[in-house]
């Protein structure tokens, strides 16, 4: 039997995410100092459920500071995700972490539509973005050269030529790469009225800002909740 540690470091505040992220990663490390197998990271953004937001970055710090723990994703959101950049970034993290990678993933949870309206998206084509993203890395891995016809999220033709990813090592196996399908998941709904298209654009507009998200916490929550009562009202 093996034991992980599954980190959801909630920030109630902008104020506090500098010492949440810090405490998130010490709990991280002292998981490998317990005897822990593994640690497990989320992916969630906007509102502070997951104060680190994106895993990545942070997986890197772990991977830094820790030997022997092994360091997963509960999920990457793949529907949020460019497929190439995304193969690129695992396969350098697998090579920084010395071969402790285990890659989950997941479309993300339509409950939380605003996660897909902070990127301009929307969750009604999810699922199809999921699985070509998932398709695209494991071939930027294990094909080369890379050629792919698909569709970009905004819904034009999509042309992937890649000929060579970040090399694993021969450690990053397609085999390692977990598919975590969500629990749970409700009816996607309608393309949104007037005022859900009007809060996903101003939502949008926040997440693409160079600022840190994190100061612009209490804004984007609000569009957030905005963009969701909205669509709620909608349905």
């Amino acid at each position: 039997m093996r034991f992980g540690w599954l980190t959801l470091g909630h920030s109630a505040a902008a104020e506090s995410d500098h010492a949440m992220i810090h405490e998130q990663l010490e709990q991280a490390c002292f998981a490998e100092t317990a005897g822990f197998d593994g640690i497990w990271l989320t992916e969630h953004n906007f509102t502070g459920e997951s104060v680190y937001c994106d895993p990545i970055p942070f997986a890197s710090v772990v991977a830094a500071r820790t030997s022997r723990i092994r360091i997963g994703f509960a999920v990457i959101q793949l529907a949020l995700r460019h497929p190439i950049r995304l193969a690129t970034e695992l396969a350098l993290l697998d090579n920084l972490s010395a071969g402790r990678l285990d890659v989950g993933v997941g479309h993300g949870t339509n409950y939380n539509e605003y996660e897909f309206v902070g990127f301009g998206l929307r969750s009604d084509d999810s699922r199809e973005r999921m699985d070509e993203t998932l398709d695209i890395m494991v071939r930027a891995w294990t094909e080369s050269p890379l050629v792919h016809d698909g569709s970009s999220p905004g819904g034009s033709s999509r042309r992937a030529v890649h000929h060579h990813a970040a090399s694993s090592a021969g450690r990053s196996r397609p085999s390692a790469s977990r598919r975590c399908s969500s629990r749970c998941h409700q009816p996607a709904s309608p393309a949104g009225s007037a005022g859900a298209e009007g809060s996903g654009t101003a939502l949008a507009a926040a997440a693409r800002s160079p600022r840190r998200l994190c100061q612009r916490r209490a804004a984007i929550t609000a569009t957030a909740t905005a963009a969701t009562s909205a669509l709620t009202s909608a349905a």
